[in-house]
């Protein structure tokens, strides 16, 4: 079995074979990206002459895909076949206007506790022991969602509130990303029969059903599968689902990107599901996509979420 190189050779690698792939000078820059969750990964850019755009390529992750058997050679070719692709696409228009920017203001949902030295920098507003952080959308295609982080200078320049970002931000996102509801069953078999995480159409607001004619548990998200913990923000989300089960729920963070869905009449013991989400956390859920090791709990008839203790 050939033996697999450091991870400082694989990048010295990955510089060089990307450097030979251009006729033309080219610069590779690398800088450290701190993503959710305080996690740092080395992201690499290619600054080309002519060329203003360029994807992050996360050298730890293609180093993962190397030492699980993809070689040098195909991982190079990966990142220039994306690199090319990006350049077919029209930029020409992008501004960070606040005029430009107004319909592709996004919220997301993070850890607090995780994110505390990011969230020194960027506008952000405390919900539960999670935070509610916004983006600009740049892109969006069936490769993912580009997305440019707003700080507290973005939001300066705009001259806006916090305030003023959620109210803009939590109507973008519901439009943009609606929300998906539906049993943990049939999801698995619309992403069975699509091939993707992006949800069928059919399961859109799916409340033309009784949940206790249904099997628990339930997944909410939003169309995508990315992000979709912030659908749990939109306006009458929990209270239509509460009405449609006829009781309090219980509301497990299985990740950023989606919620597990819980009716009090299951008779699940919070200690149980708050056992079981440590677990999952630990062992099944990449680092940087934790949401929460705490589990919720909405009540019908007060129409509040709060953290289980």
């Amino acid at each position: 079995m050939e033996e697999k190189c450091s991870y400082k050779k694989f990048k010295d690698l990955v510089l060089c074979y990307v450097k030979r792939k251009f006729d033309t000078d080219v610069n590779i820059e690398i800088h450290n990206v701190v993503k959710n969750n305080s996690f740092e990964l080395e992201g690499m850019v290619i600054i080309e002459n002519g060329k203003n755009i360029s994807p992050n390529f996360y050298l730890q992750l293609y180093y993962q895909e190397y030492l699980h058997g993809t070689c040098i050679e195909d991982i190079v070719a990966q990142m220039l076949k994306r690199y090319e692709e990006l350049q077919y696409e029209d930029f020409s228009n992008f501004s960070m206007d606040i005029e430009s920017c107004m319909d592709k203001i996004v919220c997301r949902l993070v850890s607090y506790e995780k994110n505390s030295k990011l969230l020194e920098d960027i506008p952000h507003i405390r919900f539960l022991d999670l935070a509610i952080i916004f983006y600009c959308l740049v892109t969006e295609n069936k490769d993912g969602i580009g997305s440019i982080r707003i700080s507290n200078k973005i939001m300066e320049n705009w001259n806006m509130t916090v305030k003023m970002l959620y109210q803009v931000a939590i109507y973008n996102t519901e439009r943009l990303f609606p929300k998906v509801f539906c049993s943990l069953q049939s999801m698995l078999e619309s992403m069975l029969v699509s091939g993707t995480k992006e949800m069928s159409e059919a399961f859109y607001d799916a409340y033309d059903y009784n949940l206790q004619d249904v099997k628990a548990p339930f997944i909410l998200t939003n169309r995508r599968g990315i992000n979709g913990a912030a659908v749990i923000l939109y306006p009458d989300c929990l209270k239509e689902i509460g009405k449609m089960a006829g009781d309090d729920l219980y509301i497990i963070p299985s990740s950023i990107h989606e919620l597990i869905i819980v009716p009090d009449y299951i008779q699940t013991h919070p200690k149980e599901l708050r056992r079981m989400v440590k677990e999952v956390n630990t062992s099944c859920v990449a680092a940087e996509e934790v949401l929460s090791d705490m589990i919720y709990k909405y009540s019908v008839e007060k129409n509040v979420i709060e953290i289980c203790n």
